[in-house]
C-alpha cells in the first residue's frame, strides 16, 4: 500500500509539481536517509548536507519523468551514490561510525525530562550496545556494511535492499549470511 500511496505522490510532483506531495514523501523517508547517510560520513553536518542533496536529487529525478517504481530503493541509491561521491572527493577511508545523540532515537531534551532513572539506564545501555555492534560493523568490508545496516538499522526486505545496490535478491541474501557470519567471527576469540 504505501508503494502505492507514493507512486501517486511521485505522480503529483510529475505532473504538478507538488511540493506538498514531495514533503510528504521527504517527512516519510527523511529520518531514514539520515540515519543511512549519519553511520556512512564523518560528521553530522556533511550527513545532513548529503540528506539534503539526496532529497533534491530525488526532486530532479521525479520532475525528468523517469520512471520510479520504488521511491524508498531509490532515495537510498541516491543517498549512497552521493555517500561514495563524497569520499570520492575528499581521497578519504570511510572511517568507523560513530554514536552520538542520534543512536537512541530520543533527543537529548526528551532525555532530561525522563525522571525514571530505570528509563534513563535503558537508554544508556541501547547506546552501548548500538555503539559495539555499529563499531564491529564498521570493521566489516563495505558490501557487508551496506546490507547489515539496510537490512538491520532501517528494516529493508532483501528485494529493496537489491534495488538500493543494484543486484539480485538472492545475492543481496547471500551477502548477509555471510555478513552475519563475519560478525559472529569478530566475537570469537582466535585459535591458537
Amino acid at each position: 500500500m504505501n508503494q502505492l500511496v507514493d507512486r501517486f505522490y511521485v505522480y503529483r510532483i510529475r505532473t504538478h509539481r507538488d511540493a506538498e506531495a514531495f514533503g510528504r514523501l521527504y517527512d516519510r523517508y527523511v529520518t531514514h536517509i539520515f540515519r543511512f547517510v549519519y553511520l556512512k560520513l564523518p560528521s553530522r553536518e556533511t550527513a545532513e548536507d548529503v540528506t539534503s542533496e539526496t532529497f533534491l536529487r530525488f526532486w530532479q529525478y521525479a520532475l525528468q519523468n523517469q520512471d520510479i517504481r520504488n521511491v524508498r530503493a531509490l532515495l537510498y541509491r541516491l543517498a549512497r551514490n552521493l555517500v561514495v561521491d563524497h569520499y570520492r572527493k575528499r581521497e578519504m577511508t570511510v572511517p568507523l561510525p560513530v554514536v552520538t545523540e542520534f543512536g537512541s532515537g530520543t533527543s537529548s531534551s526528551d532525555e532530561t525530562a525522563l525522571s525514571d532513572n530505570s528509563r534513563q539506564q535503558a537508554i544508556i545501555e541501547a547506546r552501548a550496545d548500538l555503539s559495539l555492534i555499529l563499531d564491529k560493523i564498521g570493521r566489516l568490508k563495505e558490501d557487508f556494511r551496506d546490507v547489515l545496516t539496510l537490512r538491520l538499522v532501517d528494516g529493508l526486505g532483501y528485494n529493496d535492499i537489491a534495488l538500493v545496490l543494484d543486484k539480485a535478491p538472492g545475492h543481496v541474501r547471500v551477502i548477509y549470511h555471510r555478513a552475519m557470519k563475519a560478525l559472529d567471527a569478530l566475537d570469537r576469540p582466535p585459535t591458537p
